[in-house]
């Protein structure tokens, strides 16, 4: 793909470091969009809408990939329907020898991901003792979504400290107290589901993440934003009768922000994979 002004084009700042400009080294840019997607009986794409606010040439070079897709059809009751689904994309535009030259492949790509009403989702209490013992932690749960979007059943699925605990044994007991707390709140949210089958909203099973921090600043909503944080993985607890991550690697997991979620057991399959395919 040309980009014959690659950073007005991809929507990135013109700055660039010293150590860019001295060594002439091409910066790869990465974005994600999301979007829904309506897919017929036959499992081509009949409509598509893009929610992200994207530069006009890669929009353009989304929207031909995406309607180019084909589902295996969504059978209800042995029967194919009309359905539809969230689309959440990972992007990365990488140099190809040339300032001017870029190519944009696909990294990611998910669907049925819901999202937490607004107004409904209950911060969890954080544990008294973890707060004197200024420890933070980021518990990821396994939710049971209903076709209301009500929160039917509801496991931990990993607690990761963000220090080391004094022994294993400490560190069990304050990884359980996150849990524990994650799943009281939990189990009042509700979500906005995003797959329909029929015209009718059904539900499914998603990983939520919850972070707990002790800290005398309040951030802002984008402050975490380019700034690392260090946790210290906890076991994964995962229960035999739940669907499995579907795809969702540990990566992933590990990039979901507090507020998001990923979909494991979507009515929505492509019939060729598209991880890696350039736009």
């Amino acid at each position: 793909m040309q980009l014959p002004r690659v950073l007005c084009v991809i929507g990135l700042s013109l700055a660039v470091s010293p150590a860019f400009a001295q060594n002439k080294v091409a910066p790869v840019y990465a974005m994600t969009a999301d979007g829904d997607i309506h897919v017929a009986t036959d499992g081509h794409v009949s409509d598509y809408h893009l929610r992200s606010e994207l530069p006009p040439a890669v929009s353009a070079l989304v929207d031909r990939a995406v309607r180019g897709w084909q589902f295996e059809p969504v059978i209800v009751e042995g029967a194919a329907v009309n359905a539809k689904t969230a689309l959440h994309l990972g992007l990365i535009a990488e140099p190809q020898g040339d300032a001017d030259k870029y190519m944009v492949r696909i990294t990611e790509v998910s669907f049925g991901e819901p999202s937490v009403r607004k107004g409904r989702s209950r911060p969890p209490h954080y544990p008294e003792s973890a707060v004197h013992a200024h420890l933070g932690a980021r518990v990821l749960l396994k939710l049971h979504l209903d076709d209301s979007g009500n929160v039917a059943e509801v496991f931990p699925y990993q607690a990761s400290l963000d220090a080391r605990a004094n022994s294993e044994a400490e560190a069990n007991r304050y990884r359980k107290l996150f849990e524990e707390a994650s799943i009281r709140a939990a189990r009042d949210w509700q979500f906005d589901l995003t797959e329909t089958l029929g015209g009718k909203p059904v539900g499914t099973w998603a990983i939520v993440p919850l972070v707990f921090g002790v800290t005398d600043h309040v951030p802002g909503p984008h402050e975490s934003d380019g700034r690392w944080r260090a946790y210290i993985p906890g076991p994964i607890h995962d229960v035999a009768e739940t669907p499995a991550k579907s795809g969702a690697g540990n990566q992933e997991l590990v990039a979901l922000k507090e507020g998001e979620a990923r979909a494991l057991d979507s009515r929505f399959h492509l019939k060729r994979d598209v991880i890696g395919t350039t736009l």
